[in-house]
């Protein structure tokens, strides 16, 4: 192929080219100018976005590459739409929703359009990353060429293709022997949590149920614990509002989240159009902080790791003036009685408090005075003590009706601390279970775990750190799956969906010794042969070392550690089901054929168990999976029991029901009344009329009394480990987080020319003071190092990155801002890996280091492919 001076590259080079800053991009974006309509006897298959929480609904178009295209008239193409439309609601696609594939091994056209018919994306709009959804898809004439394809086994220091078979018998003897030889918690797993019911049952299914190991993980923590824990310690389930929740709110407290940038259809037809006032939390002045102080909000622009000072200071303001929402405090909220019967839970046990004791611990303890809060978090005492007004003073004889939405800004900077401030602050205003009145996590990924078992927290040796006698469960914590790794206790690791060594703090340094343990070690694969193959990875295993199973749909930053590469299916090469932020759940329909010999999750998973001699993985398809996976989630959020029974009624398959639900599915949990399936908007819905039948979660909190429970979220657990790793000297605060055209560890991303085009390389936002005291300008490549990241062992090691520089009042003088999970540019390579005290999660955002200017980029042209101009215009 030729660029657009007639010289000949190959794709690799094109591959290449799209991996670094240092080409000219407009020489290999050729967009498409013109899309093909589909007939009007295209297959329509409803879908679901790939990324965000948000889930917007979308429709595939399929047709042979063979038959006309469909015409302008509404009766010739399958839009049913006249052209020319006077909207785009899910009637027009632009170039990067079109793409070629292949179903049941013939070409055919697809274009993936928003569907303006759904309960989600009402308008038919969408954000920008779901707008390139058809880009994703494997094409092998495009970037997404390099897709896994076969498993592939590392022999003499090279992945190449083996069988199916071969693959698996590795990957079962392997954990035979080592659980055998080690027992559980030397066999470790670290999954998404994301990609679908179906393939997150079959993998817990495995790890918790079948042969259950402690040693077990979510993708994006080291311990299996929860994510916004003092949220789910006072009882609140993290997505329990509705849409409409945010809509109906007079002003919504919004914490470490953009909700603009990263749940853009939450914001664009949710949250502006109800005309909420907003108070916006965050260190940086992103586009939801702009638009919020433009619309009578304000933007309380902290430093990093002060939330739980914040929350706590807003609090007791409204203590002190006697704003709280009595009313609401003495219906709902536990008391000391009431928390006495939490035996399952140390932590509501140790942290949890009356009303009378919350008020007693905020008003008696001088760090929480407006003045000291307002010098540590750098935000004005006025700013503050507005915020207070605007989420609680009463107008007349009428309270606003303040919501609360957090993400993982406040929930990774420090867990326990600055969520179970931010509930109780909410709890104290009146929110958590009313309409216009909610507590919610904005979300990241969407909700696709469904658990075949529980995590197996006895055979756990981790304990709270101020463990007591008679702590309920003993005081015992998760364990940690880094450290287990550090200290040699792990001796076979399978990873799936995740980067893992670049995912976590502390990266280089577990990169180094994952490398040691892996590729660096002695006993390496010399034959394809299997047995011969298998003896030589026991012997890795039985000498200190470790084999690394990974499972994926590209290669990527762990690979290259990797024994033995599994290639997944995805979105749209097989019928799954999930839930999106307002607990929605929905078919993501197959609409094309996997690539090469790539499997679903479930599938992988179901043939190892089987050779491994476990039963009950004998799956047909995807939906008996479902089906089973189903019987897990009575009771809880995510209830769907009532779906499957309800399509069992019709001699249907559940999948196929969800599909006639189209996009807009249903909310759960479900639950039948007489002969019709009905949703549910809200949990702990204090409004739900009492005479009818609803599951605990619906109507109450989910505690054992019922009530709501006050959480003690103390900043002075935060504070001595902040000053530790403050910067010190000419250092700034380095944080982290996502922008709005990128999406987590970019694996679509850097395939999709129009997204890559606009961050081409990670970028650092640094504050014209710092840019001008060090000489840099925008364009220029600078350093980063930090030679205080400690690992978890407590090990002082280095970190270091380079990255673009992009000088911006986005953030405040001594806080810089860069992409989280930028591929070989990875910001938690100077984040210490030091963990909540509570809870043992990383603070991933709190990172630091020297910036330095070492050169300049192609970038700083004008025309260089990046734009520099201000993002913060609201």
């Amino acid at each position: 192929m030729t660029d657009n001076s007639g010289k000949t590259v190959s794709r690799r080079e094109l591959l290449l080219a799209a991996r670094t800053p240092t080409v000219d991009f407009g020489a290999y974006d050729i967009p498409e100018d013109q899309v093909p309509v589909p007939p009007a006897n295209a297959q329509v298959l409803p879908t679901a976005c790939e990324y965000c929480i948000v889930g917007c609904g979308y429709k595939a178009y399929v047709w042979p590459v063979d038959e006309r295209p469909g015409g302008a008239k509404a009766d010739l193409n399958a839009y049913r739409a006249n052209y020319p439309v006077q909207s785009a609601t899910g009637k027009w696609a632009s170039p990067n929703m079109h793409n070629i594939v292949r179903r049941n091994g013939k070409l055919h056209h697809v274009v993936v359009v928003p569907d303006g018919e759904t309960a989600v994306n009402r308008a038919g709009n969408h954000s920008i990353r779901g707008g390139t959804l058809a880009q994703k898809v494997f094409n092998p004439t495009k970037p997404t060429a390099d897709r896994l394809q076969s498993p592939l086994l590392r022999v003499r220091g090279m992945l190449q293709p083996i069988s199916w078979d071969t693959a698996t018998s590795i990957a079962a003897e392997l954990s035979k022997h080592v659980i055998a030889k080690y027992g559980e918690a030397s066999w470790a797993m670290r999954y998404y949590s994301y990609h679908f019911w179906e393939n997150t049952y079959a993998l817990t299914k495995l790890a918790l149920g079948s042969i259950a190991t402690p040693n077990a993980a979510e993708h994006d923590k080291p311990t299996a614990e929860n994510d916004a824990t003092g949220l789910d310690d006072s009882g609140v389930d993290g997505f329990s509002a509705a849409y409409k929740d945010w809509q109906e709110a007079d002003v919504i407290y919004i914490s470490g989240v953009d909700p603009y940038e990263n749940q853009t259809i939450l914001f664009t037809e949710w949250i502006a159009p109800g005309g909420a006032k907003i108070v916006f939390v965050n260190p940086r002045k992103s586009p939801t902080a702009a638009y919020a102080e433009r619309n009578g909000g304000v933007h309380l622009q902290l430093l990093p790791g002060t939330d739980a000072l914040l929350n706590n200071g807003i609090a007791r303001i409204i203590l002190e003036n006697g704003w709280e929402d009595s009313t609401w405090i003495g219906k709902v909220v536990a008391t000391a009685e009431d928390i006495k019967q939490e035996k399952s839970s140390w932590r509501r046990v140790r942290f949890g408090l009356s009303f009378a004791e919350y008020k007693a611990w905020l008003l008696g303890d001088n760090e929480y005075q407006l003045d000291n809060v307002a010098r540590i978090t750098g935000v004005p005492a006025a700013k503050i003590r507005w915020a207070a007004e605007m989420l609680a003073q009463p107008r007349g004889q009428i309270r606003p009706k303040a919501s609360f939405l957090l993400e993982k800004g406040n929930y990774w900077s420090f867990n326990f601390p600055n969520s179970a401030s931010l509930s109780a602050l909410g709890l104290l205003c009146g929110a958590g279970g009313r309409p216009g009145q909610v507590m919610s996590r904005a979300g990241g990924h969407q909700r696709g775990m469904m658990k075949a078992a529980g995590y197996p927290l006895a055979k756990s040796p981790a304990v709270y750190h101020d463990f007591r006698p008679g702590d309920p469960s003993g005081g015992k914590i998760p364990l940690n799956t880094d450290e287990w790794v550090f200290q040699g206790k792990t001796r076979l690791t399978w990873a799936l969906g995740t980067t893992w060594v670049t995912a976590l703090s502390a990266g280089q340094s577990i990169r180094d010794k994952v490398s040691a343990l892996t590729r660096r070690h002695a006993a390496q694969v010399t034959s394809f042969d299997k047995d011969q193959a298998i003896a030589e990875l026991k012997q890795r295993t039985d000498n200190g070392g470790m084999v690394l199973i990974q499972q994926d749909i590209y290669q990527n930053d762990l690979t290259e550690y990797a024994d033995l590469v599994l290639p997944a299916a995805g979105w749209g090469e097989e019928d799954f089901a999930r839930a999106q932020g307002e607990r929605r759940l929905r078919i993501y329909s197959k609409f094309y054929d996997a690539p090469g010999e790539a499997k679903p999750d479930w599938w992988i998973v179901a043939q190892v168990a089987k050779k491994m001699g476990f039963s009950g993985y004998d799956w047909k398809d995807s939906n008996e999976v479902f089906e089973e996976a189903v019987g897990k989630s009575k009771g809880g959020a995510y209830d769907a029991t009532a779906v499957v029974e309800f399509a069992k009624k019709q001699g249907r398959r559940t999948h196929d029901l969800l599909r006639e639900m189209s996009t807009t599915g249903i909310q759960l949990p479900a639950r039948l009344e007489g002969d019709k399936l009905v949703g549910t908007d809200r949990l702990h819905d204090q409004t739900f009329p009492a005479n009818r039948d609803a599951s605990k979660i619906v109507k109450q909190f989910n505690t054992a009394s019922g009530k709501a429970i006050l959480m003690k979220g103390d900043w002075l657990t935060v504070k001595p480990v902040r000053e530790k790793f403050a910067p010190k000297a000419d250092e700034i605060w380095v944080i982290n987080g996502r922008i709005n055209e990128l999406w987590q560890t970019m694996y679509d991303d850097l395939r999709k020319p129009f997204s890559k085009r606009r961050y081409p390389s990670n970028f650092l936002f640094i504050n014209p003071a710092d840019a001008k005291s060090r000489g840099i300008e925008s364009g220029d490549l600078v350093s980063v190092e930090n030679d205080f990241v400690v690992n978890i062992l407590g090990e002082v090691t280095k970190g270091s990155l380079s990255l673009v520089a992009y000088v911006t009042d986005e953030v405040a003088a001594g806080v810089g801002y860069t992409y989280s999970f930028y591929p070989g540019q990875n910001s938690n390579t100077i984040v210490p890996a030091v963990t909540d005290p509570v809870t043992g999660v990383y603070n991933y955002k709190i990172g630091k280091g020297r910036v330095r200017k070492i050169g300049e980029t192609p970038l700083k042209q004008v025309d260089g492919g990046m734009s520099f101009v201000p993002r913060s215009i609201g």
